[in-house]
């Protein structure tokens, strides 16, 4: 029993099999094709060089709207504008130090020649009070009217005088200002007297010499002012 049933069945599976035969042999014609291209183009890709298919990739992956170009042009604006900003910076500084350098030169060089234009102040302030001491002597000696001295008065007023033309060679001036207008920049005021001889305000009497280096006063002149009687 067992071998008939299996001599019924095996025509079963036999025209099983031979469906599945035919449905493969139908689909096989497409399948090769779309096989055939998938390993051509399979193919093609791989027969590219490296370069090229890097270069496929990069245009795959760049934006399609220009992106990466517009933020290189916005960087290459963003540094010029950089750069042109420490150029006017660096410009300011270099024009500020060359006035600073001016100031400071021109500073040094009026020190150095004042330094040079008043270098004898010290020295003629020292021997003004001995040619003061001289002077005294000599009105003193005069005021005597001893004949004996009058030699020795006259070689006194000798030395003096060559005093004052040293003094004058090296711009030193000698104020006497009797008769001229009280100026307090020149002038050192002792006293007021009450007088007709000279005008108001104008010196009536110098009680010491006063000295001019230049331009600047080294010793005011001491005087009395003159003041109108009432």
């Amino acid at each position: 029993m067992s071998s008939q049933e299996n001599t019924v069945e095996n025509p079963e599976r036999e025209e099983a099999t031979d469906d599945k035969v035919e449905i493969t042999q139908t689909n096989s014609p497409e399948t090769e094709e779309e096989f055939g291209k998938v390993s051509e183009e399979t193919l093609e890709e791989s027969s590219l060089p490296e370069d090229e298919q890097n270069s496929a990739e990069d245009e795959q992956t760049k934006a399609p709207d220009g992106s990466d170009d517009a933020s290189e042009e916005e960087t290459d604006a963003m540094r010029a504008e950089r750069l042109e900003s420490e150029l006017v910076e660096s410009k300011d500084k270099y024009v500020r130090l060359m006035a600073e350098f001016e100031t400071f030169n021109r500073r040094s060089t009026q020190e150095m020649q004042s330094r040079f234009k008043f270098a004898s102040q010290s020295l003629v302030t020292n021997m003004l009070s001995g040619l003061d001491s001289l002077e005294r002597a000599i009105e003193q000696a005069q005021e005597e009217e001893n004949e004996s001295l009058k030699e020795f008065v006259t070689g006194i007023e000798m030395a003096k005088q060559q005093f004052y033309e040293a003094f004058s060679k090296n711009n030193i001036v000698r104020i006497v200002p009797k008769g001229e207008l009280f100026d307090p920049n020149r002038h050192e005021a002792m006293g007021v007297i009450d007088t007709d001889e000279v005008e108001p305000d104008h010196v009536a009497e110098v009680f010491q010499a006063g000295y001019l280096l230049h331009d600047r006063i080294i010793r005011p002149a001491m005087v009395q002012v003159a003041k109108k009687i009432k």
